[in-house]
């Protein structure tokens, strides 16, 4: 089964628990499931079609391992260092920032293109993040939404693990084994809602 048909049926599934869940975080959780998967849906199915139609040109990419980084009160500055970088054209060097990630992408550098991608950042970041290219580097400067010491680069790993759900003990058993699969595979805010809703639900059961 292709990744296409997948997530049409995980969809089917999905809106399936919306109409039987009752609980409002749970609703939220399953509705931005449900607007992200039909987003991967409609950028999926272009994708086949232009297959179809022609042959696309791959570009090939280097991706950079070796950078290094300081911070201060306000910004934290990713250090790229690539030799002769500063001769390039300005418009052969973009750099796109989320509030968790940051990619850094370089075309024509030496007839290499090279690329850096950091997700999961340990702490939020302005999108109005900025970067400089010097001679020999390119400073991603990236601004904290706030003004807290940074312990790492990027965040540690959840030590949150979800509940296991004995189907026979559960009717809702299927709707939690999906929540399950949604935490594994889904994004930073999907997971941190889930496990908010696990959280809150585990609370209330020991109020019983």
């Amino acid at each position: 089964m292709d990744q296409l048909e997948n997530c049409k049926q995980d969809l089917t599934e999905l809106e399936t628990f919306l109409e039987q869940s009752k609980r409002p975080y749970v609703r939220s959780v399953l509705e931005l499931s449900i607007e992200n998967l039909k987003k991967k849906i409609t950028s999926l199915s272009p994708k086949i079609e232009e297959k179809k139609e022609e042959k696309k040109t791959t570009v090939f990419y280097k991706q950079i391992s070796n950078y290094s980084y300081a911070q201060d009160s306000t910004t934290m500055t990713i250090y790229v260092r690539l030799p002769g970088i500063g001769k390039i054209p300005r418009d052969n060097i973009k750099v796109e920032y989320t509030t968790s990630s940051v990619l850094l992408i370089i075309t024509g550098h030496k007839e290499s293109n090279h690329k850096l991608f950091l997700s999961n950042l340990a702490k939020p970041i302005l999108t109005s993040s900025t970067f400089k290219v010097r001679n020999n580097r390119v400073e991603l400067i990236l601004k904290k939404d706030g003004t807290d010491h940074w312990d790492s680069l990027k965040a540690k790993k959840s030590t949150f693990t979800p509940p296991k759900v004995e189907k026979e003990e559960d009717p809702m058993g299927g709707l939690m084994n999906m929540m399950k699969k949604m935490y594994e595979e889904g994004d930073d805010q999907t997971k941190r809602m889930i496990a908010e809703s696990w959280q809150k639900s585990r609370e209330e059961q020991m109020k019983k």
